[in-house]
């Protein structure tokens, strides 16, 4: 098999095994659900629970045709897969980092010229969920590619309804402003999608 098939399929592989690993964490949230009245012990608390673990199973919720992650950053020894919420395997750890945590900044802005001790960034190609393609940038060896395909691809994907699944498409400068401190106020111009913003204070 070519190495370029078998890092594919063991990439499939790796989506499979997040993907159960997602259903699992879901359904331990909905058991939590149907006793919270009773591990509670009071209504109050009962009602909090529930507000909490009603949310939280919204938002494990899997749909088949978004994948669960869009990136994979390789660090040292580490490998990171970067995707729109968390997922840990039955032991706790990872096998998915929430776009949002510290370390999956570093995919946004990790760069040949700052590489920020990444040294393989790869991008994921998907079509309705199934993976296809992937695309690598070795930073720290200097080579970084200057437009990327699928980028390309999932900027232009057609989109029904609202607007979604961004993530995957945050530039440097929108990664500043949307991981920017509560206190501060920004102005952002540009039409929505135009991934072009304009901050100021």
């Amino acid at each position: 098999m070519p190495a370029l098939d078998h890092e594919l399929k063991t990439e499939r592989e790796h989506l499979t095994a997040s993907r159960t690993a997602l259903k699992r964490m879901r359904e331990h949230a909905e058991d939590l659900f149907a006793t919270g009245d009773q591990v509670a012990g009071d209504p109050f608390a009962a009602e909090t629970l529930g507000r909490h673990l009603s949310r939280r199973i919204a938002e494990l919720a899997d749909n088949p045709d978004t994948p669960l992650f869009f990136g994979k950053l390789e660090i040292e020894q580490d490998k990171f897969h970067v995707g729109r919420r968390h997922v840990t395997d039955a032991t706790g750890e990872p096998m998915v980092l929430d776009w949002r945590a510290p370390i999956s900044r570093k995919f946004y802005q990790a760069s040949v010229k700052d590489p920020q001790e990444v040294q393989t960034r790869r991008r994921f190609g998907f079509a309705k969920g199934e993976l296809t393609s992937f695309e690598d940038e070795h930073l720290q060896a200097g080579q970084e590619i200057d437009t990327s395909q699928i980028l390309l691809d999932e900027i232009e994907r057609p989109r029904v309804g609202p607007m979604r699944d961004i993530v995957a498409t945050i530039q440097p400068e929108q990664d500043e402003l949307v991981r920017a401190d509560l206190d501060e106020s920004i102005c952002v111009q540009g039409a929505p999608g135009t991934g072009n913003p304009n901050p100021g204070n």
